[in-house]
């Protein structure tokens, strides 16, 4: 049982990121069937807004599981987490410079 309760946070944050991966997969689906251009690039902006902000929150629960034990999940969703991170600090900044 203690084991369990340590890995608490990776668990979480695991499960976040997987969550990511499919609201991902599901954007990239949006653009590959393309039925209207205006649907398809809400279908495509919403999933990645909310991939970003899970991403950020996923990331924050595994800051805060740093001390549990590394294992395979905890790789993952510090990889999946941050990268999301990554990809919507880019974003952001891109278009704050496209505007520009």
């Amino acid at each position: 049982m203690e084991a369990n309760a340590n890995s608490n946070y990776t668990e979480r944050s695991y499960k976040i990121s997987q969550l990511i991966l499919v609201l991902l997969t599901f954007a990239a689906l949006s653009i590959i069937i393309n039925i209207n251009a205006e649907l398809s690039r809400y279908l495509f902006g919403l999933p990645v807004v909310f991939s970003g902000i899970l991403g950020i929150y996923g990331s924050y629960i595994i800051y805060k599981g740093l001390d549990e034990p590394t294992n395979e999940k905890k790789i993952i969703a510090i990889t999946v987490n941050f990268a999301m991170v990554l990809l919507t600090l880019t974003i952001l900044v891109s278009n704050t410079l496209y505007r520009l």
